[in-house]
């Protein structure tokens, strides 16, 4: 369970200056923004980020990551539904486990649809090899 945390963590650290420009981490509430204020996001940069961190052939579950970007923005201090987060994790291959979180944590924290779809075009891991629905 200590390597899953790590991972979590792991993932969160990564995500986390992505969408505040290598701020200072601020709690959610403080860095919402109102739809006016958002700015939208670099894809190429954001895929550079995640090819440095999870090498060449990382990925991102388009639908994963949409479906967490829209709960985030429809309710954006609601909580992760852990159980299915985690449901959905064990049933992953192996070499799929780090790629959801990662999905579910870029759409949970950045909060845009739009980028999921971008980065699903550039770099999307294929569901069915997977096993992710």
């Amino acid at each position: 369970m200590c390597w899953k945390l790590w991972l979590v963590v792991a993932i969160t650290v990564f995500i986390v200056p992505i969408i505040e420009g290598k701020a200072t981490y601020r709690s959610r509430n403080r860095r919402e923004l109102t739809v006016s204020e958002v700015e939208p996001f670099d894809v190429a940069e954001v895929e550079k980020y995640i090819v440095g961190e999870f090498g060449e052939k990382s990925c991102v579950f388009e639908r994963v990551c949409a479906h967490y970007a829209t709960q985030a923005s429809l309710y954006p201090r609601q909580q992760l539904n852990w159980p299915d987060v985690f449901s959905q994790y064990k049933r992953s291959p192996d070499q799929a486990k780090e790629l959801y979180l990662l999905s579910v944590f870029l759409g949970d924290i950045v909060g845009s649809p739009q980028l999921c779809l971008q980065l699903g075009k550039r770099r999307s891991c294929d569901n069915e090899q997977f096993g992710i629905a």
